[in-house]
């Protein structure tokens, strides 16, 4: 089952939002790519989801792969979108049954002054 076809490609056509992730290399380098806004808070939680007010962002694996990104690189990062820069304070993988590079990478988010 292609659960990137069935599940992410709508849910990204649908909430996703064009975003610019500046990685903390010497040459700055932006990757454009496609988020799900969360800023209003994360759900945490590996069984059972809670609700937080923490700010985050989803984001395909697959995303960061056909970009040639790799995910170590995502310390202290930062990303634009809807407006806002945030620094990315940490991320952790959402697999699906398909494995880690099809599911999506959870970005917890700071927000960065200015």
């Amino acid at each position: 089952m292609d659960y990137a076809a069935l599940l992410f490609d709508p849910a990204y056509s649908i909430y996703g939002v064009d975003a610019v992730l500046t990685l903390a290399d010497t040459a700055g380098t932006e990757v454009p790519l496609v988020v799900i806004d969360k800023t209003a808070g994360l759900p945490i939680g590996p069984n059972v989801e809670i609700g937080t007010i923490i700010p985050g962002a989803m984001l395909r694996a697959s995303a960061l792969a056909d970009n040639g990104v790799e995910r170590d690189v995502l310390d202290e990062a930062a990303i634009a979108f809807n407006g806002k820069t945030w620094r990315i304070a940490s991320f952790y993988p959402k697999p699906v049954p398909t494995g880690e590079a099809n599911g999506e990478i959870v970005l917890v988010l700071e927000a960065v002054d200015g």
